[in-house]
């Protein structure tokens, strides 16, 4: 499935559920039936500030994420909350929750971070362990102030649990077995009393065969018939040779089988061997690279694509087998011909990006920064690949070596690859042992919410979410806790008028107490008001929440907002106060976002009253949690001018509109050319003509391939130009369209 079946309605319900409810939620089904179409869709079309993020680093970077331990920076190790630590070598792999926060070092910008989080994307999660998810818990609940499981935070769990299971060393697996009654994610504690609604894709895009389906079905939850494994065993060939005219694949266990296969046959072909290295730029480190460093070809090797085509011809898929034709002699480009008869692919390098997450507070939306890249053909060698590297990818045709080495669970993976029956060959016969799936996941697994339940289950959860948002929207905590923290570093400063500005400060602190102290009045009431068992009434609760923004709305902008600003004018202008306005004026955007969230609050809640359609009643309640605070609504103050990147971009267009050329501007100011572009980019439309910072041809070219393809990324988009462009000319580009 790679383009979205609107007619799927578990596939739209499961959307509903992730958009419009705060339920965590683990997102499941059987292979090929759209998980990963899903997590594109939820990350091009979800208002929620999220972070994506996988159990290891490959998954990772299929997922366009990054790992769990490197989101939470969590150490390598098992983690048992109250575990009596010894304090020697025999405990050095554990951490109890004391153990946990003396490593985990979280900064004031990641804190931040997970603070603002809305939803946390878990993929591959049939490789996340119990005690892994416990240890994200407990950051999570201290890091937000909140006992709610993770602190608050949504979390959707995607994967399949009859795939890959967690990896438990040896000397983990005795004292995890006290704690856990298995390692599986959903026997971490925090999902025990709260476990997430379980929805499943039942929809089967990859096979059709129904034999076949039939046959993993059963497989999976183990009554697979003797017939049926008589059946699978019919396709063993234990002497099989693929004829020329066809390419087949080895599924095996372990790397070094996989290796030994690929290296011999390469080995067999005629002709020099080119070592094609991948070009890497700065932080990407060698766990998460998706491809080989240095890619051994010949011409006439089997490859395998491991990435879908970024372009509109869909020429290729993730998985599809082809040999290579032609590399040329620079080693930048070389041609993949099938043996389906498909026309011959011309294949460049392609990139991928190691990305953290960063918060942006006056825009109120989480960012991916990259940190580095990693560029290379998206091929590996492809007479053998292991079970673990085959997750996710579709074969037409394969062959399994599903011997005694084959753990539980691996010939479902295995056997899930293939399109039909048609392509397997087996290299052993199919024992039953081999087949068995652990009872833990089939019992856990029984648990999807029953087709005739999920609607009522979805609008009762869209309801409570809104009630969830109408009350976050009168929470003053984390505003008394910022200013709070604000004057206490103060004390600690060298700052100009230091006591007046303490004395402001202390002011303000006082006014948000006491709009806590009433808020929680409030919250009080509304929370009764939502919760009533026989009715909820709408009526009174937009009454009461009309009244009371309106009791708070002069008071915040009287009292915070024009103090604020009034303030920040007068201390911009003094010396050694250039941290300081910035502080303010970032407690001034949470004064604006929260004036800016009660008077939303009311048509919300006047839209409930008057019983409007629920669906059009969540995308008002969407923008409760996203609101952007524009530069232009700051204080514009000298000083806060020096420390905004506003006014440094507006001095670089002032220079340009005198005459000056970006390599003068680059100069004269000390900043790259790539920075100075960066700059003039934010004035297209605004007295900067696109053409000016690049050629017209180059331009044309980007818009049409931006036209085509709306919802590709940049790396994408510059894939599908042949990497002739660069990064910033396509910002360029999408500025011009936008503007």
């Amino acid at each position: 499935m790679s383009e979205l079946d609107v007619q799927n309605t578990a596939f739209m319900q499961a959307v509903s559920f992730v958009n419009h409810t705060n339920r965590n939620i683990f997102l499941t089904g059987k292979a090929g039936t759209g998980k990963t179409t899903f997590l594109k869709y939820i990350r091009q079309h979800s208002y929620k500030k999220m972070a994506v993020a996988a159990p290891t680093g490959v998954a990772a970077m299929n997922a366009g994420g990054t790992t769990l331990h490197a989101l939470f920076w969590l150490p390598f190790g098992l983690y048992i909350e109250d575990y009596e630590l010894a304090w020697n070598d025999d405990d050095n792999h554990i951490y109890n929750r004391r153990r946990l926060f003396g490593k985990v070092k979280l900064t004031k910008q990641r804190r931040a971070l997970l603070q603002e989080i809305d939803l946390l994307v878990i993929d591959e999660v049939s490789m996340l362990r119990a005690d892994t998810l416990d240890a994200i818990d407990a950051i999570l609940k201290n890091v937000r102030r909140d006992a709610r499981p993770f602190g608050g935070t949504q979390v959707l769990f995607i994967g399949d649990m009859y795939q890959l299971p967690p990896v438990v060393k040896d000397r983990e697996r005795e004292i995890m077995g006290q704690y856990y009654p298995s390692p599986f994610f959903f026997d971490a504690k925090v999902l025990r009393e709260y476990p997430p609604v379980l929805l499943e894709l039942k929809k089967i895009y990859r096979q059709s065969e129904q034999t076949f389906i039939n046959i993993l079905n059963d497989i999976r939850n183990n009554c697979c018939t003797l017939q049926q494994l008589d059946l699978l065993n019919g396709y063993y060939k234990h002497d099989f040779m693929p004829p020329a005219d066809e390419a087949y694949i080895t599924l095996t266990s372990h790397n070094h089988r996989a290796d030994t296969i690929n290296k011999r046959e390469l080995d067999t072909l005629v002709g020099k061997t080119v070592a094609l290295k991948a070009k890497v730029s700065n932080d990407f480190p060698e766990t998460l690279y998706p491809a080989e460093m240095e890619l051994a070809l010949k011409i006439g090797a089997q490859v395998m694509f491991i990435r879908n085509d970024s372009g509109d011809e869909r020429r290729y898929y993730n998985g599809k087998i082809g040999h290579v034709k032609h590399i040329d002699s620079a080693g930048d480009n070389l041609i993949v011909a099938f043996k389906d008869g498909s026309d011959s692919v011309e294949v460049k390098r392609e990139e991928w990006e190691n990305i953290r997450y960063n918060y942006d507070k006056s825009q109120d939306k989480i960012e991916e920064v990259v940190l580095g890249t990693f560029a290379q053909f998206p091929l590996r060698l492809a007479w053998a690949i292991t079970i673990h590297k085959s997750q996710g990818l579709t074969f037409d045709r394969a062959i399994i070596d599903a011997g005694a080495s084959f753990a539980a669970g691996q010939v479902y993976v295995a056997l899930s690859r293939l399109r039909t029956l048609d392509g397997l060959v087996l290299h052993s016969r199919i024992s039953p042992h081999s087949i068995r799936t652990d009872q833990q996941v089939i019992r856990f697994s029984n648990n999807a919410v029953p087709e005739d339940d999920v609607i009522a289950l979805l609008e009762a959860s869209q309801r409570n979410y809104i009630g969830h948002l109408l009350l976050q929207a009168f929470r003053w905590d984390r505003v008394v806790e910022t200013s709070a923290m604000l004057r206490t570093d103060l004390a600690a400063r060298n700052v100009a008028d230091q006591e007046e500005a303490m004395k402001f400060l202390q002011v303000v602190c006082l006014a948000c107490e006491t709009l806590l102290e009433v808020a929680n009045k409030f919250r009080n009431e509304l929370h009764r008001l939502l919760n009533q068992q026989d009715h909820v009434d709408y009526p009174r609760i937009h009454e009461r929440t009309s009244k009371a923004a309106a009791w708070f709305l002069p008071k915040i902008d009287e009292q915070l907002i024009k103090t604020m600003e009034h303030h920040i004018n007068v201390w911009a202008i003094k010396k050694r106060t250039k941290k300081y306005v910035v502080e303010l004026n970032s407690l001034l955007v949470d004064f604006k976002r929260k004036r800016e969230q009660l008077r939303q609050c009311s048509t919300i809640t006047e839209a409930l009253a008057k019983g409007g359609a629920l669906q059009e009643i969540m995308v008002s309640a969407a923008g409760l949690s996203a609101i952007a605070i524009a530069p232009a609504e700051l204080p514009d103050t000298p000083a806060a001018r020096r420390t905004t990147k506003g006014e440094t971009k507006r001095i670089s267009f002032e220079l340009f509109k005198s005459g000056q050329s970006i390599d003068e501007i680059s100069t004269e100011r000390g900043l790259t050319r790539g920075t100075i572009i960066g700059h003039l980019i934010d004035f297209i439309g605004r007295g900067v003509e696109p053409t000016q910072l690049m050629a017209a041809s180059k331009l044309e070219a980007i818009h049409e391939a931006l036209r085509k393809n709306p919802d590709k990324s940049s790396s994408a988009i510059r894939s599908i130009l042949n990497n002739n462009v660069e990064y910033y000319e396509i910002r360029i580009a999408q500025a011009s369209i936008i503007h």
